[in-house]
């Protein structure tokens, strides 16, 4: 069977098994550390809001780290559909996921502007910058789900266990290192350093996505057979 018809087939499987509550949890909170200044003021500053919507953006990645994580995965090796096919599904939900709630927050974030610095919002940007982070996110699970599955653990749990806490200290980091006007990931619209910071998130956005398509492809022919036997024994 081709792979186009094994997505229709395996999207009700993905929705069930993948961990999507986390996803949930995170749009929801995100829409209401946006929406609640919105709905109260109105009337924040820029610098302010830009704040907000980042942090929102976050809240959205971590929430999508856990998303390829499966109890099973040691058992379902042997069967015939490609762990691709079921990572690339998993992926398509934690996508319009995160699309759904960052839509929300864009359109809260312009709410709670200042009107007259709404037009200076730099929507593209911000939006640069969570797509990036996502995809960073998606990478890290695929690297921690390889990990786990090939340790002996019996389960690929470990995606979201090195994914959500490895987004959050990369944040972290950059934010607290001295790093130079043209390389600040985190600078502020308008600013010199608006441009560059650009440059470095679609770079971060093309290195995450190549990362993310390798982890995700089988290890090996031979990694998804059932357990090894010594050559000549039987039983």
């Amino acid at each position: 069977m081709s792979t186009r018809r094994l997505f229709p087939l395996l999207l009700p499987y993905a929705l069930r098994s993948a961990r999507t509550l986390p996803l949930l949890i995170a749009v929801t909170a995100a829409v209401l550390l946006v929406g609640v200044p919105a709905l109260v003021s109105g009337g924040m500053r820029l610098i302010d809001v830009v704040l907000l919507i980042r942090s929102a953006a976050v809240l959205i990645a971590v929430g999508a780290a856990f998303l390829l994580d499966d109890p099973a995965a040691r058992t379902t090796e042997v069967v015939p559909t490609p762990r691709w096919v079921v990572h690339g599904l998993r992926i398509f939900v934690a996508l319009l996921g995160a699309a759904a709630g960052w839509t929300a927050v864009l359109l809260l974030g312009a709410m709670a502007v200042n009107p007259d610095e709404r037009p200076l919002l730099p929507q593209p940007g911000l939006t640069l910058e969570a797509a990036a982070l996502l995809a960073m996110v998606i990478a890290l699970a695929a690297l921690g789900f390889r990990l786990s599955t090939g340790n002996g653990t019996g389960a690929g749990t470990g995606g979201g266990a090195l994914a959500a806490p490895g987004v959050v200290m990369g944040v972290i980091v950059s934010v607290l290192l001295p790093l130079p006007e043209a390389l600040d990931p985190f600078a502020q619209p308008l600013s010199a350093g608006w441009d560059p910071s650009r440059r470095v998130w679609a770079l971060v956005l093309c290195v995450a996505v190549v990362a993310a398509v390798a982890l995700c492809r089988e290890t090996a022919p031979g990694r998804r057979a059932v357990g090894w036997r010594a050559p000549g024994r039987r039983g």
